[in-house]
């Protein structure tokens, strides 16, 4: 909204106003992109999870295609959440099916996480594929669950800023933080 836009322009110094004004702009563009990515991805996840449980013929294959679908937002223990009521409900059939679900949401785990999300969000929001899966990892580390949720999103938003930098910005920043350190005694 141009109200929180506004307030943060009047943050920067006039004379680097229009140059902000253009790195939030594309800023919010990026954070479009990735929840649009997002969303096909669930998307595609709650579809492919549907049909898998309806050639099974799962019970209820169309409410835990939904849930797969709509718990895809929680990276990686989304699909976990979502594998145990459709493991339980193909149980009550027989294990053995219980064993196929618990395989075929392995794999389409595997599929997403290795080769369906780096690949949307190389083309959606560039972002390297191997930068996603560190991030991911090092958020959760020192964040735990909300670190890993947000991990995404914030790489994406770093990226766009660093990349609205111009090498000359970078030299600025550099001194300033080489004079700091100075400044300090050489303790960092």
């Amino acid at each position: 909204p141009a109200l929180y836009h506004g307030g943060l322009l009047e943050l920067f110094p006039p004379r680097h106003r229009d140059r902000a004004a253009l790195t939030l702009s594309s800023l919010a563009t990026t954070l479009r992109r990735w929840l649009v990515t997002q969303l096909i991805a669930m998307l595609l996840i709650g579809a492919v999870t549907t049909v898998f449980l309806f050639v099974l013929n799962v019970k209820a294959a169309l409410p835990l295609g939904i849930l797969a679908g709509i718990l895809k937002f929680i990276p990686i223990v989304g699909s976990i959440f979502a594998a145990i009521p459709a493991i339980a409900m193909a149980f009550i059939d027989s294990p053995h099916k219980a064993l196929v679900v618990a395989v075929g949401y392995l794999v389409i785990q595997f599929v997403e996480n290795h080769l369906l999300v780096p690949v949307l969000m190389k083309h959606g929001v560039n972002i390297p594929p191997a930068l996603t899966l560190g991030i991911q990892a090092l958020m959760a580390l020192l964040f735990g669950f909300l670190g890993l949720l947000v991990a995404v999103p914030l790489l994406a938003a770093i990226l766009t800023v660093v990349r609205a930098m111009n090498p000359n910005d970078m030299r600025e920043i550099s001194a300033e933080a080489n004079k700091a350190v100075a400044a300090s005694g050489g303790r960092g």
